[in-house]
């Protein structure tokens, strides 16, 4: 019965991705159809906006370092046992050995 109904799901998958397929499939593909579109214009600029990767590195430590002080801001409230509390610490050990690894690798500097 199982099989049957895995077997049956599989199908329903298969049929409705063909037609969907089927369906978006384009025939007319020319550089008209792809190209940007502004009102009528021809486009003045590229549209495509140059995004620094050490802003992205620093937003993202941010968040991590963010959650987790979201995270243990409850924990003095907590009656933990002793291994809880060490495992707390030493999560916050790994995270504070790569913000220093980010650091000392030069991934925190701005300027560079």
């Amino acid at each position: 019965m199982y099989f049957f109904i895995l077997m049956m799901s599989l199908i329903l998958v298969f049929v409705v991705s063909m037609l969907f397929f089927m369906v978006s499939y384009k025939k007319m593909m020319d550089a008209e159809t792809f190209s940007s579109y502004e009102c009528g214009f021809n486009i003045m600029s590229t549209a495509r906006i140059f995004f620094s990767f050490r802003f992205f590195l620093i937003s993202i430590l941010f968040l991590i370092f963010d959650v987790e002080i979201a995270l243990m801001l409850p924990i003095p409230y907590l009656n933990l046992s002793m291994l809880e509390m060490m495992s707390i610490y030493i999560f916050v050990l790994i995270l504070i050995l790569g913000l220093m690894y980010e650091y000392f690798y030069g991934s925190l500097n701005w300027l560079n």
